[in-house]
């Protein structure tokens, strides 16, 4: 019994150390298979070490590593997904052989992504165009061979970076729903990367990346944010690529000529570039720090160099990012919808400027254009402030009257000029003066102080509200955001203000009336540059006036005439 169970013991022994032999020869895909395995399994192994050793502060690219700023902010941190497992290096390496185009076509724009470094090359918003009549597009012109359009890599390994940037990636593009979903995928030399992005029909998309093995490194987009008219930089008030970064729901604006050579933010809910009347940010949900980082480039067909900038997110210790990414209008309901509602700028008055925007989008209703709907509302305007105005052109009337009193009040002290105490005397006696005739020589300024905020909150409102971008008047005017072309408009606001200094009254000794002369001239100086539908609200409003003081001198016995007779 012991003999046979030595020999069963010993016969196993020799099979299996037979098999090891034998069965690769029997069985090669199995063994194969297995052998495949086994490198999986020691590539993911390699993966965690680095991923390990990675810190989660990522550094930003080599050349400005060391001149990085951080901004210490106590904001909560953006909301974080879960983490996407990072790839298994592949085994065979992963190449594009030609470069190509894929088009996502939606209702509201045209996106076009290049598979030569996976970035985006185009995205044309469809219901805004340009000057020539083409439609807007929120990337930046450049050279097609250019590797730095918007969803770009950046790395403290500048090789890395620009081999990822120029690499052709196979691309798998398949649809759920209206959702276009494109993943990018390269791999070669040990080096994996995978971008994916889905697309829908709204002006939000996700994107998210993948490195293996795990190396710092940040998305970015970029340079500025689309190309600019002539017409529009030649406008007054008109931003041209500024950055925006929002830490605890506080909105930061930075002017990109005065902006830091790099700038991070350690926590953050976006960050991204925007101008007057379009957004393009990124929102992480999965990722490390924000930054923004300025460049000094020429624009084609130019000469002189303009500074622009770069916004970024750097990727987790992972290797990998998630986030959300917006191109699109800053219209007041997309930005509320997504936000972003604090990028949507309206100065000091923004609550004016709203409430004004509210009004013209309801009147245009019923006029189907926005200049007659400014004109309007500028009538609405004068008639809630006529109480106002009319006690104002009441006073100043009144103030004219008494001219000869004060006049003689003056003479009476004008030998004690430089005396104190008789100069506080001859105030005294104007205000019993005005007591007794029931004139409050501070009347007049109430109207103007109304005047000034709903001055102020037009101007913000026809600067940046994209609602009123591209929309024609009459005639020459063709867009009510950026300034007469003829300065037409410009010119007879000026004249109507001479006129409506002509036959208003006024309390000036003849140096003032001479200095007041010169005013439509500095008026028409600034306006000329305003947006005319700005100086469309002004021109009218003068008019108005005009005829409200006609109105007043033909019906009342304080006209000009009897002015003159009160006078002598």
């Amino acid at each position: 019994m012991e003999k046979r169970l030595v020999t069963a013991v010993l016969v196993s022994i020799v099979f299996l150390l037979a098999w090891g032999t034998i069965a690769p020869k029997i069985f090669p895909e199995l063994a194969k298979q297995q052998q495949e395995q086994q490198r999986q399994k020691d590539a993911a192994t390699s993966t965690a070490k680095n991923a390990t050793s990675t810190t989660a502060k990522q550094p930003t690219t080599a050349s400005s590593t060391s001149a990085a700023t951080s901004t210490t902010d106590t904001a909560a941190p953006a909301p974080v997904a879960a983490k996407p497992a990072p790839p298994v290096l592949p085994l065979t390496p992963i190449v594009a052989e030609t470069t190509s185009i894929e088009t996502v076509d939606t209702p509201d724009f045209t996106a076009q992504f290049t598979n030569r470094g996976a970035e985006l090359v185009s995205f044309k918003l469809k219901h805004y165009a340009t000057r020539d009549s083409g439609l807007v597009d929120l990337v930046k012109a450049r050279p097609r061979t250019a590797s730095d359009y918007p969803f770009a890599i950046e790395a403290a390994n500048g090789g890395l970076a620009q081999t990822l940037n120029t690499a052709l990636y196979k691309l798998d593009h398949r649809t759920q729903g209206a959702v276009h979903i494109l993943e990018y995928r390269y791999a070669q030399n040990g080096v994996s990367m995978t971008k994916t992005f889905r697309v829908g029909d709204e002006y939000q998309f996700s994107m998210s990346t993948a490195l293996v093995p795990a190396s710092p490194y940040r998305v970015t987009i970029g340079p500025g944010i689309r190309i600019h008219d002539k017409e529009e930089i030649e406008s007054r008030g008109v931003i041209t690529g500024n950055g925006v970064v929002q830490i605890t729901d506080s909105l930061k604006q930075i002017a990109r000529e005065k902006a830091p050579k790099i700038a991070v933010y350690d926590d953050f809910q976006f960050v991204g570039i925007e101008d007057n009347f379009f957004l393009t940010v990124l929102k992480p949900e999965h990722g490390g720090a924000g930054s923004l980082h300025t460049v000094d480039l020429t624009e084609p067909g130019k000469t002189e160099k303009s500074r622009e900038l770069y916004a970024g997110v750097n990727a987790a210790a992972d290797g990998t990012l998630t986030m959300a990414a917006f191109f699109g209008p800053k219209q007041t309901q997309i930005l509320d919808r997504y936000g972003y509602e604090r990028t949507l700028q309206y100065g000091t008055f923004g609550l004016v400027a709203r409430f004004f925007l509210i009004c013209l989008l309801w009147i245009n209703k019923y006029t189907h254009n926005y200049g007659w709907a400014i004109i309007v509302l500028t009538i609405v305007i004068k008639l809630v402030l006529y109480p106002l105005q009319h006690k104002w052109m009441m006073s100043m009337r009144k103030m004219q009257k008494l001219q000869p009193k004060m006049e003689a009040i003056k003479a009476r002290y004008k030998k004690y000029k430089t005396d104190p105490d008789q100069r506080q005397k001859m105030n005294v006696d104007m205000m019993k003066l005005y007591q007794q005739e029931g004139v409050n020589p501070a009347g007049g300024c109430v109207p103007m102080l109304i005047q000034f905020p709903i001055f102020i909150g037009f101007y913000n409102l026809l600067s940046h509200a994209i609602e009123l971008r591209g929309q024609p008047w009459i005639l020459w005017i063709h867009d009510l955001s950026l300034k007469d072309p003829y300065y037409i408009t410009p010119v007879l606001m000026a004249v109507a203000m001479f006129v409506q200094q002509q036959i208003t009254p006024t309390t000036a000794d003849p140096a003032q009336k001479r200095m007041f002369m010169l005013m439509p001239l500095v008026f028409l100086f600034i306006f000329k540059e305003m947006p005319s539908g700005l100086v469309l609200y002004w021109l009218v409003q003068n008019v108005l006036t005009i005829v409200q003081q006609l109105l007043l001198n033909k019906y009342t016995d304080l006209g000009p005439t009897s002015m003159k007779k009160a006078a002598s």
